[in-house]
C-alpha cells in the first residue's frame, strides 16, 4: 500500500469516526455524567468492540450482515433498545447523591467496559464499513498486512474521536458542577442517548 493511498484511506476513516453516531455519543454522555477519565474503559470496550467486528470481517463474516437485511435490522433494533434503555434509566435516576457530592457514583470499570463494548457491537453499520470500505485499499496479495494497517488506523482515528466527545463532556460536567447544576446531568446524558438511538435507528445500509 502507498503512502498516498495510506493517508486517502486515512481521510476517509476519521471522516466517519468523527461523525457523531452512537459511540461518540455514549462517550460524550458518559464524560458528561462521570467526567473524562471515568470514560475512558468505555472508550477501550467500544474500541475492542471494533476489534471485533473487524476480525468478523476479515474471516469474511462481514458478507453475512451486509448481504442481509433482517441480520443487519436484528443488531440495528436490538441496539436502538439498549441506548433508549440507559436513556430511560439515566432520565430516572435519583439525584440526590449528585446534589450532595456533586456527582454520581460510576458504574464499576468492568461494568464500563462492557457498556461501550456492548453500544460498539450494537451498531451494525460500522461491519458495512468494514466490510465495503476497506477492500478499496487493500491489495489482495498483500491481504492481512494492508487489512492490519487499515485496522490499526481505524482503532487510532476512533478512539481519537471518542475522546474528544468524551472531552467536551467532561467540559459540560466541569460546567454544571460550578454553577451547582449537577441535577441536570441525568437529563442531559439521556437526551443524548436519546439521539444516539435516533442516529442508529435512521442507519440504513
Amino acid at each position: 500500500m502507498s503512502f498516498e493511498l495510506w493517508i486517502t484511506a486515512f481521510v476517509l476513516l476519521a471522516f466517519i469516526a468523527y461523525t457523531p453516531g452512537p459511540m461518540t455519543m455514549f462517550s460524550m454522555s458518559t464524560s458528561l455524567r462521570n467526567g473524562f477519565g471515568k470514560t475512558l474503559p468505555a472508550i477501550a470496550g467500544g474500541s475492542s468492540a471494533y476489534l471485533t467486528q473487524m476480525l468478523i470481517v476479515y474471516l469474511g463474516l462481514g458478507v453475512v450482515v451486509q448481504s442481509s437485511c433482517l441480520v443487519f435490522n436484528a443488531i440495528k433494533w436490538v441496539g436502538v433498545a439498549y441506548l433508549l434503555v440507559l436513556a430511560v434509566r439515566n432520565w430516572n435516576a435519583d439525584v440526590t447523591i449528585a446534589d450532595e457530592v456533586g456527582s454520581v457514583p460510576p458504574p464499576p470499570l468492568a461494568r464500563r467496559f462492557f457498556m461501550g463494548y456492548a453500544t460498539g457491537m450494537s451498531n451494525p453499520k460500522s461491519i458495512l464499513v468494514f466490510t465495503v470500505l476497506f477492500p478499496q485499499f487493500i491489495e489482495p496479495e498483500h491481504y492481512t498486512l494492508h487489512f492490519a494497517i487499515l485496522a490499526s488506523s481505524f482503532c487510532v482515528v476512533q478512539a481519537c474521536s471518542a475522546m474528544s466527545y468524551a472531552l467536551f463532556g467532561a467540559k459540560a460536567f466541569r460546567w454544571l458542577q460550578r454553577r451547582c447544576l449537577t441535577h441536570l446531568q441525568s437529563r442531559v446524558t439521556a437526551m443524548i442517548l436519546a439521539c444516539a438511538a435516533g442516529f442508529l435507528a435512521t442507519s440504513e445500509k
